[in-house]
This record gives C-alpha cells, structure tokens and sequence, in this order.
C-alpha cells in the first residue's frame, strides 16, 4: 500500500476514472489515467471516483462531480489536459491509451527489492508486484546516465520466481525496460526487431519447435519511477531458451542438449574471425558470454559447439565454405541477417549484440542466431555528441571480415547468389521502403497521439543523456524516412546487385585479365567436382573447365 499511496495524489486519494486509476507525476503535477484507445477522439462519459472519507465532490474544470458520479470528458485527445481539485488539492488530469507501469525502489548496478504495476488500458489490475530490479546496459549503463533501461526480475513474497504477463505477451518473470536512451526517435530498437521477426526465416529446427522466435515481443508504456515521469519505455520479453525453444538441460544425467550464448563484446571471435582455446570453467570466452544453461547449473559447461564454429570461420577456405559452410551455420537466417544489417547499417550488431543458439548439441551443433539491441540502426548512432555522423550516412558500404558474413558477401561462393535471390524477394513486400518507413511512423504516432511523445520530450529533451540537445522526435522521424530512401536506393544499386556474368576476378569488367584467372583457377582445381570459386562457372555447368573460358570469350566478342 506504500506504492499506491505515495503514487497517486496524497495520502487516501486514489483517484479512477471508468475505474482505470490515474497515477501522479509529481514532476508535472498531473495525474495521467490509461482508457481504451477508442476513447480517444470521442466524448467519454464515465464515473469518477476517488479514494478519501473526507471528500464528496471533486472539481473538474470548474464543475461539481459528487463521488462516484459521472462527467463527460469532452474531445479526449494526447495532451488534453483538465484541472481538478479535490480536498483543495488541485491538479491536472490526462490520459493515454498505453499502459502506464509504476515503479517503485532505489536501483542500480545489482539487483535490489522493489514493486512494479502495471496499469493496462483494457484490464482493471491493480496488483502491487515485488520484484528483484537492476540498471542494466553497457554504453547506456555509465555514471551521470540518468534514464537508465531496467532489467525485472518478478519474484513471490518468499523471493521465489514468479511469472507474470502483459499486453498479450508471453508469462514470464523475465522482462527488459529498454528507455532507447540514446535514441532520438525513442523507437528504434523496438521498429526493428520487429522488421527481423516478419522478414526472418524460421531457425533450421522449426520442424520440430514451430514456435521458435530468433526476437522477442514486446510494446510501448509510459513509466512512473518512484513518482515522477520517467518517460517512454519499451517493456519487452527477454532472449533466453524458452523464446527460441532450444532442448532443456537434462538435470538427471547432467546431459547438455540446447545451448545459449551472447556476443557481449566486439572481438576477433565474435566475429568468427579468430579461434581462440576455451575454459570450459569459465562464464565467458572470447568475448561471449554463456546464457543457457547457466555456469552454476552444469559446472563446467561447453563450448565446443560454438567454438566450432568460430574455428570453421577462421581457418575454411571459400572451397571449404561452399561445402560445409551449411554443417556450422543456419545459413538461410545467415543471409537473412546479412541483409537486415545492411538495410539498417547495423554496425553495432555484426559482432556484438547477437545471441547466438545450438538447439541440441547431442543431435546437430550446428548454431543459428537472434537479434537483439537494434538502436544504432537507421541512422541512429550510438553517442550522441554527434547524432548523424558520416558513419551512419546511408550511403556507407560496410564491409565484414571473413567470418560468416564476410563470406557470404563474396562472389565465390554459392551464398552470395542466394543472397541477392533472397533480398530480391523481400524487396516486393517487407524492405520496400515505403513499408518500412510506415512502420516507424506508426510507432513515432503511436506514442504522439495518446499524448506520450510530448511528455517524453518535456521530461528529457536537453537532458545531459542526449547531451544537451533538444529531443525532437517528429524531426527525427523525418530524417529516418529520407534515411531509409537513400539506403534502399544504395543498396539496389551498389550491393545487392546481379554479378556480372564472365567477371571472375570481380573488378566489374569482363576483359584478358577474367581469362588469366579462370586459368589459374582450372590449372588449381581439383577433380573432385566441386567449384572453390562459383563466379568461375561461367555458362553454370557446375564444373569449372575450358568451357568456361569459351563463355567469357563469346561474352567479350558479344556473341549470344
């Protein structure tokens, strides 16, 4: 009861409009009260009610309302705000139709006790929920970092697990706060992985688990901490092996079957560039952190699955990649993610902020991966001393190492094909860019129309967070739009595009020095049938000979 009181108006008033309960933002002095979105635009005539023994009218803007009466609010609209007093205590009321969640406790860097509510637009739930909260973070997470993302566990009276659910979400007692700190959409993050959950093919299991998700689910809500404003935040679902399904830890034989793991930092190994030996003793390895099962349940873990394919990507040549390439990697999500990241320039996700999985090391090791942490995306940047730096232009062609990605962006081998089949198809439906556009300014109108984006910019704007700039979401939403043109004609024009056929040597002419390098690739070749260089099959025979010097002859004579 300490929550409810010290989150509403003052001591015995608990104020409810249609029965929603309107919480207290001490900083605006403003009660803000969650309805249904159809609310909005209409006239709602509904009871108001408030909590204490001493009052029996409130005063809304001038007119008597006798407790539990009703009063019909008139053109409810974001922002719209009416005065009340009640006991004398006078106050503004307005209302949103996102779920406003009530945090109360003293967080930091460790996990400590305090209560979370969650007050949801079409349910009537007031229940008070302990829970074990932290700061959570890197970049986001530093000293002087004042809107901090949140990591909830939920617990019982006894400190026991306990699993709770919203907005239609999954039951869990797991949830992240993501406060797009950095962001000057506010957005970003939440927009794009829901991009790569409709553009993502199932992970190479889905046979057996069609419930596998490589993204997590989640929506927006407006956040009271400790009685103030706090601001927009995305509550979302956490990556962990119930989101992807993988086989459980036998507890009984000690057995491990699924395995998950995250590219916390960006290294040589995250990247599958450079194998380095592991501990198996050991919570980390070569930047990566193990997530599933955790250390303290197996005692020592493995990480032979992963490991293997780090070492695969580090030592295979292209004739090695295009022959086993599919035994260490779920390659169609491979070549998936490669075109998400280059349609978004995620350059903080090719070798960190990825959770990669193996589903059951005993039948298959072979790992597959899932996003996370997509707000350096789109144009976004990860300081925010300068918001669009060149480097984030959407004309920049990003490179990757050997590795996995690196591999599939080269001609020689079969993947980079596919590759350019694969984005091809997308681009009729979910990467053309009026679509993706639409989906960020149904986000950005999603929070500016219940009245959230106006709040959120008078809470933060200027603030040492965003280092002294103004937070201009609807500017930066038109940024992102003209971004997301530009990139999508960048990308057609200069990185998904048709090899040119004869050039094996890649420099995009087809001319003596093409014929010079398909000889020295026969004279090398193997006669085991299998190409090491698939821009060398020039007439796709599927052999590389004499034949295709033929090809690039008649090709540069133009004989058809």
């Amino acid at each position: 009861m300490i929550l409810l009181a010290t989150t509403t108006l003052f001591a015995g008033a608990q104020v409810r409009i249609g029965g929603h309960l309107a919480v207290m933002d001490s900083l605006t002095n403003t009660c803000i009260c969650p309805i249904a979105h159809e609310a909005f635009g209409t006239d709602l005539t509904t009871t108001v009610t408030f909590g204490t023994d001493s009052a029996a009218f409130a005063i809304i803007d001038n007119d008597s309302v006798p407790q539990g009466g009703n009063y019909t609010f008139s053109n409810i609209t974001g922002g719209k705000k009416w005065t009340m007093a009640i006991d004398g205590n006078r106050f503004d009321l307005t209302f949103t139709y996102l779920p406003v969640m009530v945090m109360e406790g003293t967080f930091g860097y460790e996990y400590v006790q305090g209560t979370v509510m969650v007050l949801e637009p079409d349910r009537y739930n007031e229940t008070v929920m302990p829970a074990r909260v932290k700061w959570r973070g890197a970049t986001t997470n530093i000293d002087g970092r004042n809107k901090r993302n949140y990591h909830i566990k939920f617990v019982d009276g006894d400190g026991n697990k306990t699993d709770r659910s919203f907005m239609g979400l999954r039951k869990d007692n797991s949830w992240i706060m993501d406060a797009g700190q950095v962001d000057f959409a506010r957005i970003r993050n939440r927009v794009a992985t829901e991009l790569w959950g409709d553009m993502c093919r199932p992970p190479y299991y889905a046979d057996q688990e069609p419930k596998a998700k490589s993204y997590v689910d989640g929506g927006m809500v407006e956040v009271i901490l400790n009685g103030k404003y706090a601001g927009c935040y995305a509550l979302t679902e956490a990556m962990d092996r119930k989101q992807m399904k993988l086989k459980k830890f036998n507890e009984n034989t000690g057995e491990i079957h699924g395995q998950l793991w995250k590219a916390k930092d960006l290294t040589n190994s995250t990247t599958f560039n450079i194998y380095k030996p592991f501990d198996n003793n050991s919570e980390t390895w070569a930047g990566f952190e193990t997530k599933y099962p955790e250390l303290d349940e197996v005692a020592p873990t493995d990480y032979t699955a992963l490991a293997e394919a780090v070492w695969f990507g580090d030592t295979c040549s292209f004739y090695d990649f295009n022959l086993k390439a599919e035994q260490y990697y779920d390659m169609p999500v491979m070549i998936d993610y490669n075109i998400f990241l280059q349609t978004l320039l995620g350059i903080d996700n090719y070798g960190k902020n990825i959770y990669w999985a193996c589903y059951d090391r005993a039948v298959d090791p072979k790992v597959t991966l899932a996003v996370w942490d997509l707000d350096v995306s789109m144009g976004g940047n990860w300081t925010t001393k300068e918001v669009h730096p060149s480097t984030m232009s959407p004309t920049r062609n990003i490179t990757f190492a050997n590795g996995i990605l690196g591999r599939i962006c080269k001609p020689q081998t079969k993947f980079w094909q596919q590759s350019i089949d694969r984005y091809r198809q997308l681009r009729q439906d979910v990467l053309d860019p009026d679509s993706i556009k639409q989906r960020y300014i149904d986000a950005v109108n999603n929070i500016k129309l219940c009245g959230a984006m106006d709040r959120e910019q008078n809470r933060w704007s200027r603030d040492t967070d965003l280092s002294g700039k103004p937070l201009d979401i609807e500017g930066e939403l038109a940024y992102i739009c003209d971004w997301i043109d530009k990139r999508i004609d960048f990308i057609d024009n200069n990185y998904f595009v048709e090899p040119l056929k004869g050039d094996v040597n890649n420099d995009k002419v087809v001319d003596i020095a093409d014929i010079n390098e398909l000889i020295n690739i026969i004279l090398g070749y193997g006669n085991d049938g299998i190409m090491s260089n698939v821009s060398a099959d020039v007439n796709h025979d599927e052999v590389v000979d004499i034949a295709d010097v033929s090809t690039i002859i008649n090709i540069m004579l133009h004989i058809k």
